[in-house]
């Protein structure tokens, strides 16, 4: 089922589906050699983007009333 590719149009998926992965890699090395950024530390808390904490607080908080 899968569509025959040229060697031209192998390239190109090659190119799309390789080039987040490049981007969000050198992303990640930039923000740790260039401005310092420690590794992430496997410590058992689970990890929460910005402002999900400070939203389950106010959710906690106003439980309690």
């Amino acid at each position: 089922m899968s569509i025959k590719l040229s060697p031209a149009g192998k390239r190109l998926a090659t190119i799309i589906v390789s080039t987040p992965f490049v981007v969000v890699t050198s992303w990640i090395l930039y923000k740790r050699a260039v401005l310092g950024e420690k590794p992430r530390v496997s410590d058992g808390t689970p990890v929460r983007p910005m402002g999900v904490r400070e939203r389950d607080e106010r959710d906690n908080n106003n439980k309690i009333v």
